[in-house]
């Protein structure tokens, strides 16, 4: 299930170099707990624990066709996607759609289903440029095959690429889990590619 995930460090999400990404992003990080605070991004790395997976209840997830985020105005098409020839982890060629990383686990399934799209393009902003603005609690709607199930924000934080653990990112978890992925920190000219990745984390609240 989780072959894939070397190529996590190399996945695309933006195509210029603008300062402003990185602005924007800058010192990002929160978890949600009870009441909501906001604490360090590395604390999102152990935040919403798993169940005991011996009592996990087994679900069955659906393959997405629509992503909707209600708090930053985002409604776009998901496409099915996988790996390049040159084993990184595709994303749309668009800057209006984004991604299911379809050999992973699929939305609402026990695991982190994992969703992608670009920060920005030549021309300017893309589908998650807003990304992050989103808080603790914000919803995140995943529509297909005649369900929607409900995911709800309770973490985020910015990654360098070459500090990821990818375990912790991708792992498996026993309750549903979503997350997205998207571009962040400096532009480095040399890897043709921002420097931080963006990741959302959120878990299944009703479907």
């Amino acid at each position: 299930m989780l072959a894939f995930i070397g190529a996590f460090v190399l996945l695309a999400g933006c195509q210029t170099s603008s300062d402003e990404v990185s602005e924007r992003t800058k010192d990002v990080g929160f978890i949600a707990e009870q009441p909501p605070e906001i604490q360090t991004a590395a604390a999102a790395k152990t935040a919403a624990p798993a169940e005991n997976p011996i009592n996990a209840l087994k679900r069955d997830g659906i393959k997405p066709d629509t992503l909707s985020i209600p708090a930053i105005g985002v409604e776009a098409k998901v496409l099915h996607l996988g790996v390049t020839d040159n084993g990184e982890m595709d994303v749309p060629n668009t800057i209006d759609d984004v991604s299911w990383f379809e050999p992973g686990y699929k939305p609402g399934e026990n695991g982190r289903a994992a969703i992608a799209g670009h920060v920005d393009g030549r021309n300017g902003p893309a589908i998650f440029w807003d990304l992050a603005k989103l808080e603790a609690g914000d919803e995140i709607l995943i529509e297909g095959e005649k369900e929607q199930l409900r995911f709800n924000v309770y973490a985020m934080e910015s990654v360098a690429l070459d500090l990821a653990d990818i375990d912790s990112i991708f792992g498996y978890r026993s309750t549903p889990e979503l997350i997205l992925i998207t571009c962040s920190g400096d532009y480095n000219h040399d890897r043709g590619t921002r420097e931080e990745r963006l990741i959302v984390y959120a878990k299944l609240v009703s479907h």
